[in-house]
């Protein structure tokens, strides 16, 4: 297990919300896109499967979560239903707006919420979050914020890393392996709240 501060623990224990950035933290940040026939353009994203079962786990646990991207794709509608995620904000060229909308619609205190970020955009909600935290790859603006930062690389884990290390911290990630010991470990279902374009 890495080690984690106690203030770490301490914010983990009262967290009800996690939120992520995408490119960067659930990806290595590379763009790729192809044309189609008609001409066109798509996006590709490669999330990693460990990060998807790592957000799975932290919503059977009773935390949901979320994305809040600057960028626009129907992958990321698609990966948020997959995982069972409550809130997908896209097109969001000032994250900390996403932030305050959900703080204020749905009721959730800053120290009720982390968020995952890698960049200088991700700043403004990386301070006003309870648990903010960040990945290897963060640039030193977000690590400095962090009470956590992964030693693994966005889209690489790193977000496994950290729902693991919540749920250490909170006392549930045995009970998340022995429900997938077991077999009774059912992935969540919830259909996303999409906002675009805050």
């Amino acid at each position: 297990m890495t080690n984690v501060s106690p203030l770490f623990i301490q914010k983990a224990k009262q967290i009800k919300l996690l939120l992520t950035d995408v490119d960067g933290v659930m990806t290595n940040g590379t763009l790729s896109f192809f044309t189609d026939a008609q001409g066109q353009t798509h996006e590709i994203k490669h999330f990693d499967s460990l990060d998807g079962m790592g957000l799975m786990y932290l919503a059977w646990c009773g935390i949901d979560t979320g994305i809040i991207s600057r960028g626009a794709s129907n992958t990321l509608e698609f990966w948020a239903g997959v995982l069972g995620m409550k809130y997908l904000f896209y097109n969001t060229s000032v994250k900390h707006h996403a932030l305050a909308y959900l703080q204020k619609e749905y009721n959730i205190s800053p120290e009720e919420t982390a968020f995952i970020g890698d960049d200088l955009i991700d700043l403004g909600v990386l301070e006003r979050v309870g648990l903010p935290l960040a990945v290897a790859n963060s640039v030193p603006e977000a690590k400095t914020l962090a009470v956590y930062t992964s030693p693994l690389q966005g889209g690489r884990s790193a977000v496994r890393d950290i729902a693991e290390q919540i749920l250490r911290a909170r006392g549930q990630w045995d009970n998340v392996v022995a429900a997938n010991r077991e077999g009774t470990f059912q992935a969540p279902k919830n259909t996303p709240r999409i906002v675009k374009g805050l």
